[in-house]
């Protein structure tokens, strides 16, 4: 009976311990798969059919984990592959963990501090006010704000507060890294947001020297000819500046079963295409609204206009893009969709859709687009 007694015993604290462990630490396996068919009208004069992953949502795998220290205080840590369903191959330039890579402390009270590869303070504040939320090809032309993160941030050291009355406070430091320069290859950013009641508003600024060198994963051209589109859509105004500033402000607000947004941004690119004092910016108006039409099935459709502008040679660069979106959830964790994006351009640019993502850019002044996809959450 004794040893009986005993080995119920030792078997219980064995039982607590690991209890206990898996409550002071945990690491999470998670991804997804996106993959779809998409069909462009125009792709430099002929129409073209893509078999294209990570459209809906990029296509990743990734580990993150917190441990408990203590005094409120955990130690976290994520990082994140993205990949293309269809080829295998890695995504963001071949980096390993291309989108997410960072270790950091976190405390309820004082907030967290990362550092490594992330996302900017921009893209978590405005990004889901935005309608490329949904997907990439609903992003404004080439993406020329970021705010559907076609880069990210290297060497980064970034802080979010906890929230306080619904607010919270972002801010990000990147170093370069160059030698007798501190700031040179550097990125500042920071950002602000409140949520209360179905009500969502975010205000952000990024700035970065050399982005073009910075951030080689995103949809940055080197241009020859200042001021020119050169089949490379809004960044072939823009090609290698000596800096990239945004300004931006978003928000949108739950309605029963729907929910609208907005988001302004103003993106300027400084010394554009090597030209000394040739300032290129970019100004993105956008409106859009979600409905769920049923729990397991919703509709989206939005607005952007984009407006440009190169000192250079006073060249006004212009796109007006319709987005529809339809969406059905087969069960909680995947979904068939259906999506179609218009775009018009004007004032001396030809449409394309995302640069590079839709093909290559429209031989006219229109080009039309529509996919259909698969994805699945895991």
């Amino acid at each position: 009976m004794k040893k009986t007694r005993v080995a119920l015993w030792a078997a219980s604290c064995l039982v607590l311990s690991a209890q206990t462990a898996q409550a002071q630490s945990s690491v999470t396996l998670y991804g997804i798969v996106d993959a779809g068919i998409t069909f462009t009208n125009n792709s430099a004069g002929h129409s073209l059919w893509q078999a294209q992953s990570s459209i809906a949502q990029g296509s990743r795998w990734g580990l993150k984990g917190a441990e408990d220290l203590g005094g409120g205080t955990r130690a976290v840590f994520q990082v994140e592959d993205g990949f293309n369903v269809f080829t295998g191959k890695i995504s963001q330039g071949g980096s390993e963990f291309g989108r997410q890579a960072y270790v950091g402390l976190s405390n309820f009270s004082f907030g967290t501090v990362t550092l490594g590869r992330q996302y900017d303070p921009l893209v978590d504040v405005i990004q889901p006010t935005a309608f490329n939320s949904f997907g990439a090809l609903f992003s404004h032309p080439s993406d020329i704000d970021n705010t559907n993160n076609g880069f990210r941030v290297n060497n980064a050291a970034k802080y979010v507060s906890p929230a306080w009355h619904g607010l919270t406070l972002e801010a990000m430091y990147a170093f370069g890294g160059v030698a007798g320069s501190f700031g040179q290859n550097s990125t500042i950013s920071g950002g602000l947001s409140y949520a209360s009641d179905g009500l969502y508003l975010g205000a952000a600024y990024f700035f970065a020297k050399n982005p073009s060198s910075q951030f080689v994963d995103g949809n940055f051209q080197p241009n020859g000819k200042p001021g020119v589109s050169n089949g490379v859509g809004a960044f072939g105004y823009v090609g290698s500046p000596s800096n990239m500033q945004t300004f931006a402000l978003g928000g949108t607000y739950v309605i029963g079963q729907g929910r609208i947004g907005a988001d302004v941004t103003d993106v300027r690119f400084q010394n554009a295409s090597g030209v000394r004092g040739n300032t290129v910016s970019f100004a993105n108006y956008e409106v859009w609204g979600q409905y769920h039409l049923t729990e397991a099935f919703s509709v989206q459709g939005g607005y952007t206009f984009t407006m440009g502008k190169v000192d250079f040679n006073d060249a006004r660069p212009k796109y007006n893009q319709l987005n529809l979106m339809v969406d059905y959830n087969l069960s909680k964790r995947t979904d068939v969709y259906a999506m179609s994006v218009f775009q018009r351009a004007s004032g001396g640019a030809k449409a394309d859709i995302y640069q590079g993502v839709a093909g290559q850019e429209s031989s006219t002044h229109v080009q039309t687009l529509a996919r259909v996809g698969l994805r699945h959450r895991f």
